[in-house]
């Protein structure tokens, strides 16, 4: 089973991408400039429309098994709880 928590393994993450990042920006400040004017004009010239449609047919596509998976998840804790106590009697 796994005891960690599953923000901390997230934000452990993050940490690690912001670290090489700067580390990167550090190594090769000229690249990390091109990178950094290349994404921000990317961005600019991407519709609002393309991202906001692609952001909710992702959303809409990982609604389903992501709530399904919760709740089996809910089914599984309650399960587990009601059988507990009876066989400890």
């Amino acid at each position: 089973m796994n005891n960690g928590n599953p923000t901390q393994t997230a934000e452990l993450c993050f940490r690690r991408a912001v670290a090489d990042l700067k580390n990167f920006a550090h190594r090769e400040p000229g690249q990390a400039v091109v990178a950094a004017v290349g994404v921000g004009r990317l961005i600019n010239l991407l519709p609002t429309r393309l991202i906001a449609g692609t952001a909710a047919i992702v959303g809409a596509v990982l609604v389903r098994p992501i709530l399904l998976s919760l709740g089996a998840t809910k089914v599984m804790e309650i399960c587990c709880q009601n059988t507990s106590p009876q066989q400890s009697s």
